[in-house]
């Protein structure tokens, strides 16, 4: 009798907390980032919905990419700053939000 277990160690695990700043404004995307050994933060401004809760948005792992889309319905928006954390196993080396890439590095 031959028994095959597939086993993986892969994971990704998230949170996030945002709070309205302002009105939105035309800004470029810039991102802030701190490591440590639970992973990254990454903090950052972001045109969303002015009733965003955090929970309006979806991410995923593909490659060595963690792709960020926020579901954006209303027509009203406001600015928020965004605190995102992420730990991923395997590691990861972009942060795409909303199909803008930002490069990351991981300090292990």
């Amino acid at each position: 009798m031959l028994t095959c277990y597939s086993c993986s160690d892969s994971f990704l695990n998230h949170s996030m907390k945002a709070e309205p700043i302002g009105n939105c404004n035309n800004e470029p995307l810039a991102i802030g980032v701190e490591s440590n050994i639970n992973g990254q933060r990454f903090t950052f401004n972001a045109c969303l919905d002015e009733n965003f809760t955090g929970k309006e948005y979806t991410i995923l792992q593909k490659g060595d990419s963690i792709l960020l889309n926020f579901q954006r319905k209303g027509k009203s928006q406001k600015l928020f700053q965004v605190h995102l954390d992420i730990d991923a196993k395997p590691a990861f080396s972009h942060l795409v939000i909303d199909g803008q890439n930002f490069s990351t590095i991981r300090i292990e």
